[in-house]
């Protein structure tokens, strides 16, 4: 398991859906720092794999790969 900041899972991890384990919460700077556990492009998939580890991993935290696409009226454009 690679150890990442939430934030720099989201941006690694782009149109995919991340389960971090053992979540750390940085009081001073409110970021979370987790073990990457799942990435996964389907959500249901992602959060059924986190309810399913409750407690025995930590605690956990689902997060979604950030989209840089540019969109118009909730359409993506996709250059070609």
């Amino acid at each position: 398991m690679e150890r990442m900041w939430s934030q720099e899972a989201k941006m690694k991890y782009q149109n995919q859906w991340v389960i971090l384990v053992n979540i750390i919460d940085e009081p001073k700077t409110h970021k979370a720092i987790g073990d990457v556990y799942l990435v996964t492009p389907i959500k249901m998939d992602a959060y059924a794999k986190a309810m399913e580890l409750g407690d025995s991993m930590g605690e956990t935290m689902v997060v979604e790969g950030f989209n840089d696409s540019p969109q118009i009226g909730g359409l993506e454009i996709c250059a070609q």
